[in-house]
C-alpha cells in the first residue's frame, strides 16, 4: 500500500512539474532601423506585463506555447507567438495613422494631431536619414504635399528654394520662416553677384543643420502659421532636434555614419557628328567645294588651328561653334594639341570626342561622421553629438567640410522649475565653390561652346604649362573667348568659411499644475568669409580679388505662459505670449579689379583704385500673441489665435487672427465605425496672416559706391522714392479639410482644398527722372491662390513576423491668378526676374510667372491659323513680347513604398512634377554653338532643308507669295543658319515636368540574438543608399534632356524658370552604418 502510495506520489510529482514547468523569455524590442524603444509594454495571454528598459530588454517568464502582446505610444501594436523560445526580437512599425499622435505646432507648442483645426504634415527623423541625404532640403524633398525644393546648381553646398503652395508675391523672397527648437532662424542665401546672369551661391542657411541631429521636421501651411503674424505669409517649417528624453534611463552611445560616391547623373545631349569651325557640314561642301576633296576643302574653308584667336592665320580657330567638318571620317587637320615642328602645328586625325564633357568630372565623394551620447536620469535628460561632413565635388578642386557640435538638454530643479537648452554650432568651409550661370568661371559656360572634336586630357594635362619667363600659355582649345577650365577651377577660385551658432535658453515656471510660465531667449548668429580670387579671365583679364565678411545676429526674446486645464465635459488650452526681436547684418568688402602682379592677391598689390563695400542693416520688432483651444469631450474643437506686430521697417501696427473648428464625427457617433470606416474628421480654418518688408524702404538713404572720385569717397542717395506709408503685404487664407481612417485605420486619406488672397503687394514701380528717383515703392496688387492638397497612407501588407508593404503617395495642385497690379497707373505687367532678353513676369489676369520674350510670328486667322511665318530666306520671324509658357508647375506629386521582411527593409522615393515652363540659356547657346545633338539629327547638315519638313516638323511654318498669302513653307535653307539664327526665345522653351528616383535605400538590422554575444551592443544596422539615383522621364520639349531642377543662377522668386549653364546634379550611392553602445 505504501509502495503504491509512493509511487503515485511521484507520478503526481513528475506530470505536475511537466506541466507547470516555467520559461525564462529574455528579448529586445527595436524600431525599424534596429533602435531600442525603451518604455514598451510586453503582455502574456494571462495578463502577466513588463516594460522594456533603457536599451529595449525585457525578461518575462511564461510557463506554456501562447502569445505576446507588444504595445508602445507611437508604434503598431504587435501579437508575438511563442513557444520553447528564450529569446527573441520584437521590430515594432511606426503608428503613421496613430490618432492620439502628438505633434509641434506654432511657438512650439505640443498638441494632438486630432484636435487641430488645420493641416499639418510632419517629417520623423527616421524618414529625413534612411537614405543618407546630406542636407535638409534634400531630405524633404517629396515628402510634403505642396512642398517644392528647387536646387540651383549641382555644385557642392548649392542653396536650394523651397515654396509652400505655389508662390503668392511679387517680392524676391518667398521661402518659409524656418524655426529650429521654437527660435525662428536665418536661411539666407550667402551669394554673390548680380542674381540674375551669374555669381557664387555658397548655399542656404538651413542647411547648417545637421540632418542626423534632426527629430522631425513640421510643416505649417496657410492659417496653421498664423502666431507667427508678418513672417507667416510663407508658411513655417518648425524644426526638433533631437534631445535624451526618449533614450531610456542610463547612458547610451550611437554612431550613426555613410559614405557615398557622387557622378554626375545627367549631362546635356550633344552632337558628335561634326567639330569646330565653319561652313564644314557636307552641305557647304557641296555647295562651295569647287571640285577640291573635302579634306582640302576643310583645312582651306573650315578650320585650322593657329592660336586660337581667329586674328593669327588660323582658318576658323577663334570661332567658338561646331559647325566645322565631319569628324571620323579620316579628314586631318591641325588642332589645338597637335604637335608642333618648327613653330608649325600639324594636322592630326580629326575625330569626336563623344565624352569630353563627362570626362571633365570626376568621381565625388561625401562622408559623414556623427557620435551622439545621451543620458537620462530621473530629473534630467542630455544629448550630446559631433558630426563631420567631409564633401569633394564632381567638378574637380571643389569640395566643402563641416564641422558640427550640437548640445539638449533639460533638468527638473524642483518641484515648480525646470530649464531647456539647446545650443548648436557648426563650422562650414571650403576652398573652392564654383561660380554658376553665365559666368566665365563656370566650366559649364564652356562647354555649352566646346568644340566635338577637343580631346579633354590634352586640356587637363596642359593647364598649367609656363613659358621660359615663367608666365602661364593659356594653353586652350580657343582662347578667342575661353580659358582652359581646368585652369579657371585652379586658379580662378571662391574660398568659403561661415562659423555659426543657434542656441535658445528656456526656465519654466510651473506654479500649478494646468499653468506654466517660460521665459524663452534664442541667439542665431553668423559669420561668413569669402575669398573669390580671379588670376585670368575676360571679366578680370589683369587678375583681381575680392575678401568679404559677413554678420548676422538675430535676437528673440520670449515670455509665454500656457494653460491647459480639463473642466468636465470641456478642455481649455491656451497661450499668451511676448517677444522682442533685434535683428543686425554687416558686411564689408575690399578688393581689386585689377593687379600689378599677378596671381598676388593683396590690397598693396592693386592697380588702381581699390574697390571697398560696407553695408549695414538693422531691424528691431515686438508682438504680443495669444491663442486659445477650447475641445469638448475629445470630438470638438475651436481654437483661435490673434498676434500684433510692431517693426521697424513699417511705421504702424498690424494685426492677425486666425480661428479654426474641427469635428470628429467617429466620436459624437460610435455607430459610425464598423470594419470600413475607423475614423473620420472634419475641419475648416480662417487667418490672416502677412510678410513683412525688408529695412529701409521706408525712408531715404545714402550708401556709399566702391570706387573712389580722384581719391575722394562717394556717397550716393537712394534712388527708390521712399513711402512711409508702407505696409507688409496682407495675405487672408481659409482651407477646409477631411481626414478619413479606413479598415482599422490601415487606410488613411488626409485631403484640403484652401484658397488664399494675398493683397497689397510691396511693388517698385518706375517713375521719370525728373522727380529725382527712378522709381518708388507701394502698395499695391493683388494674388488669388487655391489649391487641393492630397496625403494617402495605407499599410497594404501587414503580417506581425512576415513580409510588410506601406505607402504613401503625396499630391498637390495649386492655381495661382493675378487679380490686379496698379490700375491706378494701368499697370498690367510686372516684372519679377530677367535674363538674356526673356522675363518671368506677373500679368493681370495670368497665373504667377509667365515667361514673355520674343516669340514666333504666327499666323492669327484662316486656314493658316497658328502657323508659324518665315521669311524670304526660310527662317522664323519673331515677335517681341510674346507669352512663351508659365513657370508654376501643374501639380506636383511623389509615390513612397517602404517594404520589411524580417530583418530586412527597403524603400523608394519616386517624385513626380508635371508642368512647369523653363527657358534655357543652355539650350539656346548650345543651339546656336551647333553642339546640340539637335543640330545635327537625321542628316540635316548634309542637305537643303526646310522648316516644317526637317526642323521642327511637329510645327507647321508658311511664307508668303507673290500676292501677299500665308502659304505652305518651300523655302530651303541649311541647319548653320537655322540655328545660328537663334534670337527667338520660344525655340529655347521647354516644359519641366519629370519623374525622378528621388532615394533609395535597403538596410539590415543585426538581430538581437547575434548582438548579445558581444557586450555593451544594443543596435547594428547596415544600408545600401541612393539618391537622386535617376532621372527616369521628362518632356519631349527638352530635346537636351537636362534636369529641371538644376536651373536658374537666383535661389529667389527672381531665378525661377530660368536655366542658365547649369551644372549637372549628382547621383550618389553608398554605404550607411548605425550602432548603439
Amino acid at each position: 500500500m505504501n509502495k503504491r502510495k509512493i509511487a503515485f506520489l511521484a507520478a503526481s510529482l513528475f506530470l505536475s512539474t511537466g506541466l507547470f514547468a516555467q520559461t525564462q523569455l529574455k528579448g529586445r524590442v527595436v524600431d525599424q532601423s534596429g533602435a531600442p524603444i525603451p518604455g514598451v509594454t510586453v503582455t502574456l495571454k494571462d495578463g502577466t506585463a513588463t516594460q522594456t528598459g533603457a536599451n529595449g530588454d525585457f525578461s518575462i517568464t511564461y510557463q506554456q506555447a501562447g502569445s505576446l502582446n507588444v504595445t508602445a505610444v507611437g508604434y503598431n501594436r504587435k501579437q508575438v507567438s511563442i513557444s520553447n523560445q528564450t529569446n527573441i526580437e520584437i521590430i515594432l512599425d511606426s503608428d503613421a495613422n496613430d490618432l492620439d499622435e502628438v505633434v509641434v505646432t506654432a511657438m512650439g507648442i505640443s498638441r494632438e494631431k486630432k484636435s487641430l483645426g488645420y493641416t499639418i504634415q510632419d517629417v520623423k527623423a527616421e524618414e529625413l536619414t534612411k537614405a543618407g541625404q546630406i542636407s535638409v532640403t534634400g531630405s524633404l524633398s517629396g515628402k510634403v504635399a505642396g512642398l517644392q525644393v528647387n536646387q540651383f546648381g549641382g555644385t557642392v553646398g548649392a542653396s536650394s528654394r523651397i515654396s509652400l503652395r505655389g508662390n503668392s508675391s511679387l517680392n524676391a523672397d518667398q521661402q518659409p520662416l524656418i524655426v529650429l527648437d521654437g527660435i525662428p532662424i536665418s536661411n539666407d542665401t550667402q551669394r554673390s553677384g548680380d542674381n540674375t546672369y551669374s555669381g557664387v551661391d555658397y548655399g542656404s542657411g538651413i542647411n547648417d543643420i545637421n540632418p542626423e541631429d534632426i527629430e522631425s521636421v513640421t510643416v505649417l501651411k496657410g492659417g496653421s502659421a498664423a502666431l507667427y503674424g508678418m513672417r507667416a505669409g510663407n508658411g513655417v517649417i518648425l524644426i526638433t532636434t533631437k534631445s535624451g528624453k526618449s533614450g531610456g534611463k542610463g547612458i547610451k552611445l550611437a554612431y550613426d555614419g555613410n559614405m557615398t560616391i557622387d557622378q554626375v547623373s545627367t549631362l546635356p545631349k550633344y552632337q558628335n557628328l561634326y567639330g569646330q569651325g565653319y561652313n564644314g557640314s557636307e552641305f557647304h561642301f557641296n555647295r562651295d567645294g569647287n571640285g577640291m576633296s573635302y579634306q582640302d576643302y576643310a583645312i582651306a574653308n573650315s578650320f585650322a588651328y593657329v592660336d586660337g584667336t581667329g586674328s593669327g592665320g588660323g582658318v576658323y580657330d577663334g570661332f567658338d561653334e561646331s559647325w566645322g567638318p565631319r569628324l571620323d571620317i579620316g579628314l586631318k587637320l591641325p588642332q589645338f594639341d597637335s604637335p608642333l615642328v618648327g613653330g608649325v602645328r600639324q594636322a592630326t586625325d580629326w575625330v569626336s570626342q563623344p565624352d569630353n564633357v563627362r570626362d571633365f568630372f570626376q568621381l565625388g565623394r561625401s562622408m559623414n561622421h556623427n557620435l551622439s551620447v545621451m543620458a537620462q536620469t530621473e530629473k534630467s535628460s542630455t544629448r550630446a553629438s559631433l558630426s563631420f561632413r567631409d564633401q569633394i565635388g564632381t567638378v574637380p578642386n571643389t569640395d566643402q567640410k563641416r564641422y558640427g557640435v550640437q548640445l539638449n538638454t533639460n533638468m527638473t530643479l524642483s518641484d515648480k522649475f525646470s530649464y531647456d537648452l539647446s545650443t548648436n554650432y557648426t563650422r562650414t568651409e571650403s576652398d573652392n565653390i564654383l561660380s554658376q550661370g553665365y559666368d566665365g568661371n563656370n566650366p559649364m559656360n564652356g562647354f555649352i561652346w566646346f568644340g566635338r572634336q577637343v580631346n579633354n586630357a590634352s586640356l587637363r594635362n596642359s593647364w598649367d604649362e609656363k613659358d621660359e619667363r615663367g608666365n602661364y600659355t593659356y594653353n586652350n582649345w580657343n582662347t578667342n573667348y575661353h580659358v582652359n577650365p581646368y585652369f579657371n577651377i585652379n586658379e580662378n577660385t571662391n574660398a568659403y568659411q561661415r562659423d555659426r551658432f543657434f542656441g535658445k535658453t528656456s526656465l519654466f515656471y510651473q506654479p500649478v499644475e494646468y499653468l506654466k510660465i517660460e521665459g524663452r531667449a534664442g541667439l542665431d548668429y553668423y559669420n561668413a568669409k569669402t575669398f573669390e580670387r580671379n588670376y585670368f579671365n575676360s571679366a578680370y583679364p589683369f587678375g583681381g580679388f575680392r575678401n568679404a565678411k559677413t554678420d548676422n545676429s538675430e535676437l528673440n526674446l520670449d515670455l509665454i505662459a500656457t494653460f491647459n486645464k480639463q473642466m468636465g465635459d470641456f478642455n481649455l488650452m491656451a497661450l499668451a505670449g511676448a517677444n522682442y526681436r533685434n535683428l543686425q547684418w554687416d558686411r564689408s568688402m575690399l578688393g581689386a579689379d585689377a593687379l600689378t602682379v599677378l596671381g598676388v592677391y593683396t590690397i598693396a598689390n592693386k592697380a588702381g583704385d581699390a574697390i571697398t563695400e560696407m553695408d549695414h542693416s538693422h531691424i528691431r520688432s515686438n508682438s504680443v500673441y495669444a491663442s486659445g483651444s477650447l475641445g469638448w469631450r475629445d470630438q470638438i474643437y475651436l481654437d483661435v489665435s490673434a498676434r500684433n506686430d510692431w517693426s521697424s521697417t513699417i511705421k504702424d501696427d498690424f494685426f492677425y487672427p486666425s480661428a479654426s473648428l474641427s469635428w470628429l464625427p467617429t466620436t459624437t457617433f460610435e455607430s459610425l465605425k464598423g470594419d470600413v470606416l475607423s475614423f473620420w474628421k472634419l475641419r475648416g480654418g480662417w487667418a490672416e496672416i502677412g510678410s513683412a518688408t525688408t529695412a529701409y524702404r521706408n525712408r531715404s538713404y545714402y550708401y556709399p559706391q566702391p570706387q573712389s572720385f580722384k581719391g575722394v569717397g562717394q556717397f550716393y542717395k537712394t534712388m527708390i522714392y521712399p513711402n512711409e506709408q508702407l505696409r507688409p503685404e496682407s495675405i487672408r487664407t481659409w482651407e477646409v479639410g477631411t481626414e478619413i481612417g479606413l479598415f482599422n485605420n490601415r487606410v488613411n486619406a488626409d485631403i484640403v482644398y484652401y484658397y488664399k488672397n494675398t493683397r497689397n503687394q510691396i511693388m517698385e514701380i518706375r517713375t521719370s527722372n525728373t522727380v529725382g528717383f527712378s522709381s518708388m515703392l507701394l502698395n499695391a496688387g493683388e494674388i488669388e491662390n487655391k489649391g487641393i492638397e492630397v496625403q494617402l497612407r495605407g499599410d497594404i501588407i501587414k503580417k506581425e513576423d512576415g513580409f510588410n508593404w506601406s505607402t504613401t503617395i503625396n499630391y498637390a495642385k495649386d492655381q495661382s491668378k493675378i487679380i490686379e497690379l496698379y490700375p491706378q497707373l494701368d499697370l498690367d505687367v510686372y516684372q519679377i526676374g530677367w535674363t538674356w532678353g526673356i522675363a518671368n513676369q506677373a500679368k493681370k489676369g495670368e497665373r504667377w510667372g509667365t515667361l514673355v520674350g520674343p516669340g514666333f510670328d504666327r499666323v492669327e486667322e484662316g486656314d493658316m491659323k497658328g502657323a508659324i511665318k518665315v521669311n524670304n530666306r526660310g527662317l522664323v520671324v519673331n515677335k517681341n513680347a510674346q507669352n512663351l509658357g508659365n513657370v508654376t508647375p501643374d501639380f506636383l506629386a511623389s509615390w513612397r513604398n517602404d517594404f520589411r521582411y524580417k530583418d530586412f527593409a527597403f524603400g523608394f522615393l519616386l517624385d513626380l512634377r508635371v508642368g512647369g515652363d523653363i527657358w534655357s540659356q543652355t539650350m539656346n547657346h548650345s543651339y546656336v554653338a551647333g553642339v546640340a545633338e539637335i543640330t545635327a539629327e537625321n542628316g540635316i547638315r548634309e542637305r537643303a532643308i526646310i522648316a516644317g519638313r526637317d526642323v521642327m516638323t511637329d510645327e507647321r511654318f508658311v511664307m508668303q507669295d507673290a500676292n501677299g498669302n500665308w502659304v505652305e513653307n518651300t523655302i530651303e535653307t541649311d541647319a548653320q543658319t537655322w540655328y545660328e539664327s537663334g534670337g527667338i526665345a520660344e525655340m529655347y522653351v521647354f516644359d519641366g515636368s519629370f519623374l525622378k528616383i528621388r532615394e533609395a535605400y535597403l538596410t539590415y538590422n543585426v538581430p538581437s540574438r547575434y548582438l548579445q554575444r558581444v557586450k555593451g551592443i544594443s543596435r547594428v544596422n547596415l544600408s545600401l543608399i541612393g539618391s537622386n539615383l535617376a532621372l527616369l522621364w521628362t518632356h519631349k520639349s527638352n530635346t537636351m534632356r537636362l534636369d529641371p531642377e538644376t536651373g536658374g543662377v537666383s535661389s529667389d522668386s527672381r531665378g525661377v524658370g530660368l536655366e542658365q549653364a547649369s551644372v549637372p546634379a549628382a547621383r550618389s550611392f553608398g554605404l550607411k552604418l548605425g550602432v548603439t553602445f
